[in-house]
């Protein structure tokens, strides 16, 4: 090729190139430039619609115009009228009367991190997974963490020691609600916006169906170069928590707000800008209302929950409390603990209670149904972790109006309140289903037993071994299930026999009732009133605790005329003489194979042993299995019976017949029963008949029956 083409050539490449080149320089402009759509960057957009000049003051008061303009963010933006109404009515001008932190305050409410389009606002990715529309949980993460912090606060601790007389208290980031109609539809709410204005009476329900807190959306997913813009149609003020408000507002609320104080708490201390010291508050036992995060704090649950209180005013509550418990207790310095927290935590509920709800079913912190219509509510309030309504009555839970009602509202029942509670039975006892009779005693007549609260250590004491101390659980739970039987006794002046809540037995006779211990030590409990309830059942008051405690092995081992077939249970070693109470570390004699569930003894006097050893039944010469086979025979394993006519049959007794892959067979007593006349017949034929006045020993998990022969297989 000669050097003209050469040259013609490479020109013709080089053009090529610069024009590729060109090309390419173009494309990537056009690639990296904002669509036209898109528009300019969010402050651009809101300097542009030019009624929103009191907002971009507020964020640059607030120190954020730069961060706004260098990163992504969600903002709410109330116009100029909107932030003139609110200034008007806090008393102030314009931005210029906000301090710094004041601006930064109320700026943080209406902005979030990161850019949200309404489907990013309203189904959340949690616990590692998209909560759209068909998720579990769907839209009902409904509250948006801000970077909005309230204004710390002095305060003066009323019952909580060793903290300073005054103290500031902080909180943490606010939570701020987002109610969609695809919150509400989620939830089994009002979609058309019934809901959302009950608890913003002010408030109103859009066409965009979203409202950000207090503040309706009227332009929705306005995008900018930077984000997304939500036009709102006011300013949503600074949001204290239920905590703040009830401090702020004690003219209305302050009987409920100085009960609760005596459940605070103040700690995880930090160090303000001023150097002051600063005190994060809460609450233990009942709900901690202080805390911003609400009733479930953590990843995805602090976003799903919120408190919400149902609050009578001063003077109803006032009213309420001098009509029921402080007839007995004077003041609430002396009402028990456990009452001013149920008192307290029905008022309270871990749930948005939306009164298109509430109104058809409502369940109380305890799980106890209760009634609350619309005519019940005077007022709604907002709050960043919780809504507030103001009551026209004070919500009672069923601890108050079923059977043991009375042990919260009479002074002198307190340590048996305090013995039920500890035992867990209280929800038994206040189920309107569950029908109950229940047997109290007053706090003199249990402490003479040996039992006290102990209001300091918060604690149930026993007295042993020339001490009091803690009491032992189990020992707790044997002393309260012997006073409660479960179904409704209504008449105790004739006689029987109760089997209570702890499978052992009680007699009764002439309102007089005795468990095997108030029968060895002569001290029958007199019934000193009845107090029937509409709801589940009777409360009997009485003069002295019931006592099964008087174990079966001591009656048969101490019994001068059973000593014969009891040496015989030593012998064997059926029977432990010297068994030591790990209780009371006194020694009991115990029959080893006695355990839970119901038992009848029959054991044979002397004179009947003498006999059985005459007839060759019973001799010294008996091999251990053959001696505890005849020793088993005379307790049948699955009930209680006594000579009152009830029970009648085959029942099983310890003795064992046979044992397989099927299971163990037990030999039976047949026993034929009529009211006063007990007769028991065994495998050999042979019918033992038990006088009236040598049947119905009581024992502890049982009945002991004299018998005048021995039983024989």
């Amino acid at each position: 090729m000669n050097s003209a083409i050469k040259i013609f050539v490479v020109s013709i490449l080089s053009l090529l190139i610069l024009i590729s080149f060109s090309s390419c320089e173009n494309d990537n402009k056009k690639l990296f430039e904002d669509p036209p759509w898109l528009g300019g960057s969010s402050i651009e957009t809101l300097e542009k619609k030019g009624n929103y000049t009191i907002f971009l003051t507020l964020m640059e008061k607030a120190k954020y115009k730069e961060p706004i303009s260098k990163q992504l963010f969600t903002l709410f933006a109330p116009n100029d009228e909107a932030f003139t109404s609110y200034f008007s009515s806090i008393g102030i001008n314009s931005v210029d009367d906000l301090t710094e932190d004041e601006a930064q305050e109320l700026f943080t409410l209406h902005v979030l991190r990161n850019p949200r389009s309404r489907y990013n606002l309203i189904y959340e990715y949690v616990w590692s997974e998209e909560q759209g529309p068909t998720g579990e949980y769907a839209g009902l993460f409904f509250r948006k963490q801000t970077n909005s912090f309230g204004k710390s606060y002095m305060e003066k601790p009323r019952y909580v020691p060793g903290f300073p007389d005054s103290m500031w208290i902080y909180s943490d980031t606010k939570f701020m609600p987002l109610f969609s109609s695809d919150y509400f539809e989620d939830y089994f709410g009002d979609t058309t916006g019934g809901d959302y204005t009950f608890m913003y009476p002010n408030g109103n329900w859009p066409e965009t169906g979203l409202c950000w807190g207090p503040a309706a959306v009227t332009e929705q997913e306005v995008r900018t170069a930077d984000g997304f813009i939500y036009y709102i149609d006011r300013v949503v003020p600074p949001q204290p928590n239920l905590e703040k408000y009830l401090f702020d507002h004690q003219d209305k609320f302050g009987v409920f707000y100085d009960m609760m104080q005596r459940f605070a708490d103040y700690g995880n201390a930090k160090v303000g800008d001023n150097d002051e010291l600063l005190y994060k508050k809460s609450y233990t036992t009942v709900f901690n209302i202080a805390e911003e995060q609400g009733p479930g704090t953590g990843d995805g649950w602090r976003m799903k929950d919120i408190f919400t209180l149902y609050l009578p005013n001063n003077q109803i509550f006032q009213n309420y409390l001098d009509n029921t418990f402080l007839k007995s207790y004077g003041s609430l310095d002396s009402l028990p603990e456990i009452t001013m927290y149920y008192i307290l935590q029905t008022q309270m509920s871990a749930q948005l209670g939306l009164i298109s709800k509430i109104s058809k079913t409502f369940f109380n912190a305890f799980g106890d149904q209760m009634t609350i219509t619309a005519n019940d509510i005077v007022s709604s309030t907002m709050c960043s972790n919780g809504l507030i309504y103001e009551t026209t009555k004070v919500l009672e839970p069923d601890v108050f109006t079923c059977v043991p009602g009375k042990l919260f509202y009479d002074k002198d029942y307190t340590t048996f309140l305090y013995l039920v509670n500890s035992s867990g039975l209280l929800s038994k006892l206040t189920n309107p289903d569950q029908k109950v009779t229940l047997f109290a005693c007053s706090n003199e007549q249990i402490y003479q037993y040996g039992i006290r609260y102990n209001k300091d250590n918060d604690m149930i004491e026993q007295y042993l071994d020339g001490q009091w101390q803690s009491m032992r659980t189990a020992d707790l739970m044997m002393f309260i299930q012997d006073h409660i039987h479960y179904g409704v006794v209504t008449d105790l002046s004739g006689e029987g026999y109760l089997q209570m809540s702890s499978m052992n037995y009680v007699h009764y006779k002439d309102n007089k009732v005795e468990g095997a211990r108030n029968i060895k030590d002569k001290k029958p409990s007199t019934v000193q009133e009845k107090n029937v309830n509409e709801r589940n059942g009777i409360l009997y008051t009485m003069d002295e605790p019931l006592l099964s405690n008087y174990a079966m092995g001591d009656y048969i081992y101490n019994t001068p005329d059973f000593s014969d077939f009891a040496a015989l249970m030593v012998k064997a070693g059926l029977l432990d003489p010297e068994y030591i109470d790990p209780a009371t570390n006194t020694v009991v004699p115990n029959v080893k194979f006695i355990s839970a569930g119901s038992w009848t003894a029959f054991i044979p006097t002397n004179a009947a042993m003498a006999a059985a050893r005459r007839d060759g039944i019973v001799s010294d010469e008996m091999k251990t299995p053959e001696l505890r086979k005849f020793i088993h025979y005379h307790f049948i394993r699955t009930a209680t019976i006594f000579d009152d006519g009830k029970q009648s049959g085959d029942f099983q007794t310890a003795r064992v017949e046979s044992t397989s892959t099927q299971g163990t067979v037990y030999s039976n007593l047949t026993v034929n029963n009529t009211p006063g006349n007990l007769q028991v017949t065994d495998h050999s034929g042979r019918t033992t008949t038990i006088s009236h006045q040598n049947a119905n020993v009581l024992v502890q998990r049982g009945v002991v029956h004299k018998i005048n022969n021995v039983l024989k297989y």
